[in-house]
């Protein structure tokens, strides 16, 4: 396997990681209604890897990102020079909330409290790390699609895929239940899986 497939895999890694963090979560109709996240959080296990497995895929978005501009580069389509520290910024702002939210409930919980206790002290430390993140990784994601559409670096009907993709993985976090997780996993696939595979055919 050579280096440009080596590489498409890591681009192609956020989306397949994120999706099995983010199913793994317990659904919650309602992040508004404590009650019910809070029984969301009785199902320990599902609740801590799903929100550890997502925090990673944030992790290596990162990754996935700065493949994508080498990919550009080579095509002389380089990304602006803010927009992988901005999304670093927005990705590691996505891990912290994610972690937050993962391990604090159950802490909680393990110390013998409500979960709720946590859901209703954390206010807008929690939501507003959330809203930073999508506001800081969005610009960057949306700037990826503009470069990539510009480079040619996906055809045909991909290049309305990825840019609508785009759009919707920064408005589902607006959502405020589970779906709106599910609507930015997919999303992911719908910005990454034809980059990643326009990396794939450069091998």
């Amino acid at each position: 396997m050579n280096n440009h497939r080596i590489q498409a895999l890591f681009v192609l890694s956020f989306p397949v990681v994120l999706s099995i963090g983010i199913f793994l979560i317990p659904i919650v109709q309602d992040y508004s209604d404590h009650v019910s996240v809070a029984q969301a959080v009785e199902l320990s296990v599902r609740w801590f890897a799903g929100h550890l497995i997502s925090a990673v895929a944030f992790a290596l978005s990162v990754l996935s990102v700065s493949v994508i501009n080498t990919f550009l580069r080579d095509n002389s389509y380089e990304l602006p020079s803010f927009i992988i520290p901005i999304m670093a910024v927005g990705a590691g702002l996505y891990a912290a909330g994610l972690g937050a939210d993962g391990i604090a409930p159950l802490a909680v919980k393990y110390s013998g409290a409500t979960p709720m206790l946590f859901f209703n002290g954390s206010g807008w430390l929690v939501s507003g790390t959330f809203i930073a993140a999508t506001v800081l990784f969005g610009v960057g994601l949306i700037s990826i699609v503009f470069h990539a559409n510009q480079s040619r670096m996906v055809g045909g009907i991909w290049r309305y895929v990825i840019f609508i993709s785009a759009l919707i993985f920064v408005a589902a976090p607006a959502i405020p239940s589970g779906l709106g997780l599910y609507g930015e996993a997919l999303a992911a696939y719908g910005v990454f899986v034809p980059l990643g595979l326009a990396v794939w055919r450069a091998a």
